[in-house]
């Protein structure tokens, strides 16, 4: 069993995304120096209200791995990326599987501080779960080994693979608000995927189902400890 090298990176949200990490077993803790608005691989930058982002300093920044928006508060979460290479017993070929095990030992963790019991805590392992949101918001879908408690997601997963390593770039939020996706997206101009055709966006991300998590520290500790064990 390979052993992980930990690392603690400090930085802007934008340098950190862009940042090549090596092929071994490694987890990464960012802490970023400023707020942002984070898109998906393949997401257009005309969805975001870069008037607001401007007046507010906030930046906007692509990341390699798919998904939708995150909007990240520099104070207000934990960003914690596992780096699997191909070789690797945790590797699985099949991509949803492949996030099973980041789901449970984030679950683990969890409980361990106490946030929920351990059997409160679900481990998705089916399928994308869509919204109306999925394609939008990170927060308002439900991906393989993402962590539910009850019904509210606590652990965001996306996933960036290469010919010699997994990426699994994970967010708990201490803070989440609706207010600032509403201010910071162009909420006027985005078409919902499905769902209620007279709904808004706006009220749609108000009823995005997301956990606040208290004692970050705490977990990023336990999260090294417990992936020592595996």
């Amino acid at each position: 069993m390979s052993s992980w090298r930990f690392n603690h990176l400090r930085d802007s949200a934008e340098a950190v995304h862009g940042r090549e990490l090596p092929a071994e077993r490694a987890i990464w803790q960012a802490s970023i120096s400023e707020s942002a608005v984070v898109l998906g691989s393949k997401q257009n930058l005309e969805i975001v209200n870069q008037q607001s982002c401007q007046q507010d300093g906030i930046s906007v920044v692509h990341r390699r791995s798919g998904g939708g928006v995150v909007v990240l508060q520099a104070d207000a979460h934990l960003w914690i990326d596992f780096v699997v290479p191909r070789d690797d017993e945790l590797w699985r070929d099949d991509v949803g599987e492949s996030m099973w095990w980041v789901g449970e030992l984030w679950a683990d963790a969890l409980a361990v501080c106490e946030v929920a019991d351990r059997d409160q805590l679900r481990v998705h392992r089916g399928g994308l779960e869509r919204s109306s949101l999925s394609d939008l918001v990170c927060f308002g879908g439900l991906g393989p080994g993402e962590v539910t408690l009850y019904g509210q997601k606590v652990v965001g997963i996306s996933q960036r693979r290469t010919r010699e390593m997994a990426r699994f770039q994970c967010v708990v939020h201490q803070r989440w608000s609706p207010d600032l996706y509403r201010r910071y997206l162009m909420t006027d101009k985005i078409k919902l995927q499905a769902g209620d055709k007279d709904a808004s966006l706006e009220t749609e991300i108000s009823r995005i189902a997301v956990a606040e998590v208290a004692g970050l520290s705490q977990i990023a500790e336990t999260i090294v400890e417990l992936a020592a064990k595996i």
